[in-house]
């Protein structure tokens, strides 16, 4: 199934490209989502190219009732973050990818963060969320998709806690 989401982000581009690569962010970030523990490591540095994995253990009582059939009470999400170096104008492009472990399910996307002034940017996802179970993977995709966009929208707001700590 198709995912497209625009996030305004308040950070520069430059800034949330250093807010990727933050382990405070994962913190961050774990306690917006109710998560359990989280992981994070990255290769590279956010003034060139680099990417930042994660490993994030989430509850499912905000998850689809036809997904929490499968996963119990949490799941653990492994993410994938490869931001190429940036351009001229500040503007990256990258690819993101999520795997729910021990399911056929995941995500992958392109990611695009882009300047929209001096203390602000956007970050646009484009992917595809796959659940390959059979006979209701469709069902799965469908459920899943509102879910992706709360995800996201949390993850707009620990942004600007993240920007709100570092001030």
């Amino acid at each position: 199934m198709r995912v497209h989401e625009t996030l305004d982000l308040p950070l520069s581009a430059a800034d949330a490209a250093a807010m990727y690569a933050d382990p405070s962010y994962a913190e961050i970030r774990k306690n917006a989502l109710g998560a359990s523990s989280v992981t994070s490591t990255v290769d590279g540095d956010p003034s060139g190219a680099f990417t930042v994995r994660t490993e994030m253990s989430l509850p499912t009582d905000r998850v689809p009732e036809v997904a929490r059939r499968f996963v119990g009470s949490s799941l653990t999400v492994r993410e994938e973050q490869s931001w190429d170096a940036p351009a001229a104008d500040g503007a990256r492009s990258g690819r993101n990818r999520l795997d729910v472990v021990g399911m056929p399910a995941g995500m992958v996307a392109s990611i695009r963060l882009t300047p929209a002034g001096e203390a602000a940017s956007t970050l646009e996802i484009d992917g595809d969320l796959t659940a390959k179970v059979p006979l209701i993977g469709g069902r799965l995709e469908k459920a899943a998709a509102p879910y992706i966009s709360q995800v996201l929208r949390v993850e707009q707001k620990a942004v600007a806690t993240y920007r709100d700590q570092q001030a």
